[in-house]
C-alpha cells in the first residue's frame, strides 16, 4: 500500500528513520524531478522554438539526519560510523526506501556533520548528498520471467539471488512482462545456448535486437539494454553481434510481450535455449 511517510531507508550496513539512532529529517531529490536537459532551438526569423526531445540529467538526493544517543562516547560511535559509510565511491551504491517500495543507485559526493558543542551531549546533526548518474526510480524487487524459443514448455529458472519475484512463465517463445512504474523499464536479457542468431521481439512496440552469433550448449549471452553491453559469459564484449538496424526493446508502462527466436544448432534440435528477462519497475 502506498505511503506519503518516507519510513526506513538503507544505505550499506546502515539504515535510518524510525526505530534507529538516525532520524530522517528531510529527503529531497526522489519526488523531484531531475533538471531537464532541452533540446530546443531558436526558430530564425520567427517567433518561438524548435523543440525536441526531453531527456533528465542526474538525480540529486540530498538527506538530512539526526543522530540521537544516549551518551558522547556513543554520539561519536554514530559519527564514525556514518563517515566509514560514505566514503568516495569508485561506482554506484543502491540507496533504498524501505517502506516506499523504491531504490536509486548513487554516489556520495558531500557529507556534513558540524560540531556543535551546545547540544553535543547527546544529539547531532549531519547532511549527505547523493549524485545518482541514472536519475531512474526502481522499484525494490527484480522480477524475472523466461521461455525457451522452441517448445511450449514452461522452460527453467535459475536459483536467481533475492529479492526477486517472478512474471508470468514464456510459453511457445513468448513472456508477458509487466512494468507497474511510469517509465519504459531497461530489461536484462539472458540467452542460454544452444542457439544460432537469436532475436529478442518486444511485440507491442516491433523493437526488436537480433545478434548474429552462435551460442554452443552451456554458453550464454547477457544484454543490458541500458548500458547496451553485450557479454559472452557475462564478460567477454560481443557488441558486434548486433545485428545493424536492431532496435533495444523496452518494457514499456503496464502489459509487455517479449518473443523469442532462434535457429537450432546442427546435431542439437531437440535442445532449447533459454530467454531470461529481469527488470524492476521504473520510474521518473
Amino acid at each position: 500500500m502506498a505511503q506519503q511517510r518516507i519510513g526506513r531507508i538503507q544505505w550499506g550496513d546502515l539504515t535510518f528513520g524510525p526505530g534507529g539512532r538516525y532520524h530522517v529529517t528531510s529527503i529531497e531529490g526522489i519526488d523531484d524531478m531531475p533538471d531537464i536537459r532541452a533540446e530546443d532551438m531558436e526558430r530564425p526569423g520567427q517567433h518561438g522554438d524548435y523543440t525536441g526531445p526531453d531527456h533528465t540529467a542526474a538525480r540529486i538526493v540530498q538527506i538530512g539526519l539526526g543522530l540521537r544517543a544516549d551518551t558522547p562516547d556513543e554520539l561519536r560511535a554514530l559519527t564514525l560510523a556514518l563517515r566509514a559509510a560514505t566514503q568516495p565511491q569508485r561506482q554506484p551504491e543502491p540507496l533504498r526506501l524501505l517502506d516506499q517500495d523504491t531504490v536509486v543507485f548513487g554516489k556520495i559526493r558531500r557529507r556534513s556533520i558540524p560540531y556543535d558543542a551546545e547540544y553535543l551531549w547527546s544529539t547531532g546533526t549531519a547532511a549527505l548528498e547523493l549524485y545518482c548518474a541514472d536519475p531512474y526510480l526502481y522499484g525494490l524487487e527484480e522480477h524475472s520471467a523466461s521461455t525457451t524459443a522452441y517448445s511450449p514448455s514452461a522452460g527453467r529458472t535459475y536459483p536467481l539471488v533475492p529479492p526477486r519475484t517472478y512474471g508470468t512463465t514464456g510459453a511457445s517463445g513468448r513472456i508477458s512482462a509487466y512494468n507497474t512504474g511510469a517509465s519504459a523499464a531497461y530489461p536484462v536479457l539472458r540467452l542460454d545456448g544452444p542457439v544460432a542468431t537469436p532475436a529478442v521481439e518486444q511485440v507491442e512496440t516491433g523493437a526488436s535486437i537480433t545478434i548474429d552469433g552462435t551460442l554452443q550448449a552451456g554458453e550464454y549471452l547477457l544484454i543490458d539494454t541500458r548500458t547496451r553491453a553485450v557479454l559472452l559469459m557475462g564478460s567477454t564484449p560481443r557488441r558486434q553481434w548486433v545485428r545493424a538496424g536492431s532496435q533495444w526493446p523496452l518494457l514499456q508502462p503496464g502489459d509487455n510481450t517479449l518473443a523469442y527466436r532462434g535457429s537450432a544448432l546442427p546435431g542439437a534440435p531437440d535442445q532449447a535455449s533459454l530467454l531470461t528477462v529481469t527488470w524492476r519497475d521504473t520510474s521518473l
